[in-house]
């Protein structure tokens, strides 16, 4: 977990971690949605658990952001961090999507 105690903020750094981990967990929503389709629904679990974490990461590094933002810590919102908040909202939906649709393949794998 990063402290932004600090004045001075690397915004873009941040930025692009928070695009990275979004990325690497709406990928692995996707690799759980290929491994329910193969009705292996332990390794899509996993999967989902990875990408979960990986969420978390982005969840702390994000309320951070906010918190630094409301102390004025930072003082512009680059068009990096703009992308990076569709990034983790796309990942966000991807984890919904990913449940809802293991759940239908593991009813219709139940009949």
């Amino acid at each position: 977990m990063k402290k932004f105690m600090d004045k001075e903020i690397n915004v873009e750094l941040i930025a692009f971690e928070l695009i990275a981990n979004s990325g690497g967990a709406k990928a692995l929503f996707l690799e759980a949605l290929d491994a329910a389709i193969e009705s292996n629904f332990e390794l899509a679990e996993q999967k989902i658990k990875e990408g979960k974490q990986l969420l978390q990461n982005v969840h702390s590094s994000h309320a951070e952001l906010l918190t630094a933002e409301a102390n004025k810590q930072i003082n512009n919102i680059p068009l990096l961090l703009i992308h990076a908040e569709d990034q983790f909202m796309q990942a966000e939906s991807a984890l919904i999507s990913a449940e809802k649709t293991i759940k239908i393949f593991r009813k219709l794998n139940s009949k």
